[in-house]
């Protein structure tokens, strides 16, 4: 079933998201960025990451050695197209300080 594949991938990326902090925190912020060309067919994808502790805000990379995130995004946007059509250029997933995770998908608006 694609929601639970959908949910799957924003497991496995709020894991290296927290993997990528070796430190305490109180909540964690990625967003992530998918272009692709409509003429060549190429991809752009890309993250900005931030945990946040107490008040302050801390910009870092992901853990990533093995590129999974790129992965991970591709197939959750090609699961979304297909499942409902969501043609989404940006999304954030968040992790708050309860440990509940949020997302945000952003669309053109042509």
């Amino acid at each position: 079933m694609s929601i639970n594949q959908q949910t799957e991938i924003l497991n496995s990326l709020l894991q290296i998201m927290h993997d990528s902090v070796s430190t305490s925190y109180d909540s964690l912020e990625c967003i992530f960025d998918y272009y692709k060309d409509s003429d060549d067919g190429s991809l752009s994808i890309g993250s900005k990451f931030a945990y946040i502790d107490k008040d302050n805000v801390n910009y870092a990379l992901l853990n990533d050695p093995d590129y999974r995130v790129n992965e991970l995004i591709i197939k959750l946007h090609d699961l979304m197209v297909a499942h409902t059509g969501g043609n989404w250029k940006e999304f954030i997933l968040s992790l708050d300080e309860h440990g509940k995770a949020h997302t945000k998908f952003i669309y053109d608006e042509n």
